[in-house]
């Protein structure tokens, strides 16, 4: 029952996840006006503003992104500090200002280059290192989401771990140590299940902005669907008590009733055993009432032995009557 609600700690972990991804608005003027001007020489047309967002998402994704309304414009600033917009083709080979001619590098190998073309080689490894920044960035997002993925996975999983553990309770089916720790245990596992989740998300949507779209766009469906998950799961948790309960309550008759059936059984089976020994009591009776009776004392005693024998066959002793074993019999010498 414990990972019942896990899947609601998912939804409602993926719907407070928000990234954004920086625009020309949101960051300051001087990051601006490198975006306009960087690479451009002093008296040179500025680029459009077309362009100037173009240059800003030649800056890897994921390190213009942020979890907050800062840090995307703070993530940019970081990623331009110490980098020129360096030329693919240089000013003096023709070379144009334009965002295809333009990739961001470490300032010191720009101008150690000076006016050669870049090599395949050295926009390889540009590209490469582009990649290296967008995966680095997307996992730096989703470790700092982790933290409110997993409060939101926790609070969801333990009220209704809470609840299912205290029925079982009040069913005896555990201790309440017992479902303290089930609680604990199902708490930190909704809180590991939102935290994976929000990191999994953040670093997805930090490293490709079409998923931080569909993500913003879908959150209002996953609290909802979270939201509905928890209603569910509460009834259901009554519901399952309900049943578990009912059942317990009916095998309890069906134990009770077994129960009867075996005495009423038992009853009957030392009534047929009393009326067969009756039966055998009275043939036995009767056989000692009918026997012939001989004069004399030598006929009276074998009548007694006679007697004796048939009481210890119907399991009678000495403490029903003194003249069975344990108890002296007269002794009269045979009849000669």
């Amino acid at each position: 029952m414990s990972d019942n609600y896990h899947p609601n700690s998912t939804f409602n972990a993926a719907a407070t996840t928000k990234i954004h991804h920086a625009n020309l608005k949101d960051l300051p003027l001087s990051t601006v006006h490198r975006l306009y001007k960087g690479g451009i020489r002093p008296g040179e047309p500025s680029r459009t503003r077309v362009q100037a967002q173009e240059m800003l998402e030649k800056i890897p994704p994921s390190q213009r992104a942020g979890i907050d309304g800062k840090s995307p414009a703070s993530n940019v600033e970081k990623y331009l500090d110490g980098k020129h917009a360096s030329h693919i083709e240089p000013h003096s080979k023709g070379g144009s200002n334009n965002p295809n001619n333009i990739k961001w590098e470490n300032a010191k190998d720009n101008i150690t280059r000076g006016d050669k073309t870049m090599t395949w080689q050295e926009q390889m490894r540009l590209n490469a290192k582009w990649q290296f920044d967008n995966l680095a960035g997307a996992v730096k997002a989703g470790f700092q989401a982790a933290p409110l993925g997993a409060a939101v996975g926790a609070v969801t999983a333990a009220p209704f771990s809470l609840l299912t553990n205290a029925l079982r309770v009040v069913r005896g089916e555990i201790s309440a140590q017992e479902a303290t720790t089930a609680t604990l245990k199902d708490t930190v596992m909704g809180g590991a299940v939102g935290g994976a989740t929000a990191f999994t998300t953040t670093t997805l949507a930090a490293a490709c902005p079409p998923i931080a779209i569909a993500l913003t766009a879908a959150a209002p469906v996953l609290a909802v669907v979270g939201t509905a998950g928890m209603v569910y799961e509460f009834f259901k948790i009554l519901d399952d008590h309900k049943q578990t309960v009912r059942i317990y309550y009916e095998s309890l008759t069906k134990q009770e009733l077994e129960r009867l059936q075996a005495i009423e059984n038992e009853l009957i089976y030392e009534h047929q055993k009393n009326l067969e020994f009756l039966a055998e009591a009275e043939a036995i009776n009767q056989e000692i009432t009918n026997r012939p009776i001989a004069p004399g004392v030598e006929e009276a005693m074998q009548r007694l032995r006679e007697s004796v024998a048939i009481a210890q066959s119907l399991g009678l002793t000495s403490a029903d009557s003194k003249l069975l074993p344990d108890s002296q019999l007269p002794y009269l010498p045979p009849h000669c």
